[in-house]
């Protein structure tokens, strides 16, 4: 019987270990794909830039604006595939562990099908450069209505959205007067910026564009459309055109040279437009920096951060573009601050499981999401949630009912949200927890199983503890009149949440102090 006991003990340990193992395996993952395609698009920190956060009264919003809508939406909701990142190959082999063997690389090499291992062959909508461009032709948002954007987004309490102007696929989403690749040229001139920016207006929301440093179709003909992370891995590999061919010419440095300030002048007339056309513009949302070789003198003649001042004197800058900016910026469920943050921070993250963009997978839950709202703002960081639209300028169905439930959640817990900032160190608590003059408000969410099952009720009960020097005058849980039983004991608050009173997307203990 001990032998038994033993046993079991000794097997549900390794069960346990082996999906510990699995599930850091995922996240590794996940952030492997994130810093390799960072590296791609250039995105660092320049440690040596003497920039100081604005303190324009304008600007100062941010740190307590809590939560935010990011839109990731362009031509690639066409066909459902992943924004820009559709068209560059061999990313699955990038992130592969263990990591492919040179012999295995020749053989793909020889083979010169360079969308092999990619999923889209799974279910053969794999793309080449030139065909993902081509979506722009069907690309006509019948449904486009960005006042239920707005709308949905105010009501589930958030303060700020933030739209994908241009991402790096190149297609700009205003009829802008710099390249061929925008609704100037397509849709008939429909400028969707502008009538995204009125709908945010009229709801009160602040103003946010997203603009990608590299554009890849301005690029395409000194563009290598191989992951960067394989081609470093494996020098050997060809550089492959906007047909996923192995390029057969190569440029003179006089014409790289000439692109090179032909990209500079570009940008600087996009972004121009961006920060003259609309009104005042609350956050520009930089993601990666130019293509333009880092010592060369065509970075003199970018757009510099003290003409987006000049332009905007109250924005909020990302740190992607210039290496520096106003906010500390990180990206995926695997980034969730375990700190407080001492500086402005944002958590960018999605609520589709698979890309950024409309690609039709799976939804996380509301309670997931509700989860990591909380622990953002436990350690001062504000939570940037993604919701990509389909062709039609649609949030799917399921996006939609995680609006509702956000929404009605906010609307019980919304204080413990806006205007909170992270406990006092000489504070603690064994949940997520934020204060706000006299109130210390608790997170207790269920635990779930995974990010797309959602915790079956009843939830058990929980008990919460809370260390604070202050005393209490009372706890209750939001939105519910009952009083919550505590017992104080040398300065430690020992709090029982019944398992009756709990609800399936996280409850928020209101501690007031006397």
């Amino acid at each position: 019987m001990r032998k038994n006991i033993l046993y079991s003990i000794g097997l549900l340990c390794a069960i346990s270990s082996t999906v510990a193992a699995q599930k850091n395996a995922q996240e590794s993952e996940e952030q492997r794909r994130i810093k390799a395609e960072h590296a791609q698009i250039g995105i660092t920190d320049d440690v040596k830039s003497n920039y100081k956060r604005t303190t324009n009264p304008d600007a100062q919003w941010f740190p307590d604006a809590g939560f935010g809508m990011f839109i990731h939406w362009s031509i690639s909701s066409v066909n459902e595939v992943d924004i820009s990142w559709a068209m560059i190959t061999g990313a699955k082999l990038s992130v592969r562990n263990p990591k492919p063997t040179d012999e295995e690389m020749r053989k793909y090499m020889e083979d010169g099908d360079y969308l092999a291992f990619m999923d889209c062959k799974k279910t053969n909508s794999c793309l080449t450069p030139n065909q993902y461009w081509d979506l722009a032709k069907k690309f006509n948002p019948s449904s486009f209505d960005p006042d239920i954007w707005a709308r949905q987004a105010k009501e589930a309490g958030m303060t700020y959205v933030v739209l994908t102007a241009r991402h790096h696929d190149g297609f700009a989403l205003w009829p802008s007067k710099y390249g061929d690749f925008n609704t100037k040229n397509y849709m008939g001139g429909r400028d969707l910026v502008k009538e995204y920016i009125a709908a945010c207006r009229k709801y009160g929301l602040k103003v946010g564009l997203y603009y990608s440093g590299p554009d890849w179709h301005f690029d395409k003909d000194f563009h290598n459309f191989m992951y960067w992370r394989l081609k470093k891995d494996f020098p050997f590999l060809p550089e492959l055109d906007a047909d996923l061919h192995p390029r057969t010419t190569q440029k003179t440095e006089a014409e790289k040279q000439q692109h090179y300030e032909n990209v500079a002048a570009y940008l600087t007339g996009q972004i121009e437009e961006l920060l003259t056309n609309y009104g005042k513009i609350d956050m520009l949302w930089f993601d990666g920096t130019p293509d333009i070789p880092k010592d060369n003198s065509a970075r003199n003649q970018l757009i510099t951060v003290e003409r987006i001042h000049q332009l905007q004197p109250g924005i909020v800058l990302s740190p992607r573009f210039y290496g520096y900016g106003d906010y500390e910026s990180t990206e995926g469920d695997g980034a969730l601050p375990t700190t407080v943050q001492s500086n402005w921070s944002e958590l960018c993250s999605n609520i589709e499981t698979l890309g950024w963009g409309y690609c039709n997978s799976p939804v996380k839950t509301s309670a997931f999401e509700l989860n990591q709202l909380a622990v953002c703002r436990a350690n001062n960081t504000n939570f940037l949630l993604n919701f990509g639209p389909d062709k039609n300028g649609v949030f799917c169905k399921d996006m939609a009912d995680r609006l509702h439930d956000f929404a009605a959640w906010m609307k019980v817990n919304g204080s413990a949200i806006k205007g909170t900032h992270a406990l006092d160190p000489k504070e603690q608590a064994s949940v997520p927890a934020v204060a706000n003059e006299k109130h210390r408000y608790l997170f207790v969410m269920p635990k779930t199983k995974n990010d797309t099952i959602v915790a079956a009720l009843p939830l058990p009960a929980e008990t919460i503890t809370f260390k604070t020097s202050h005393p209490i005058k009372k706890i209750q849980l939001l939105g519910q009149k009952v009083d919550v039983k505590y017992e104080v004991n040398d300065g430690q608050v020992t709090i029982h949440v019944p398992s009756e009173v709990r609800t399936i997307n996280g409850d928020v203990l209101d501690v007031v102090l006397k």
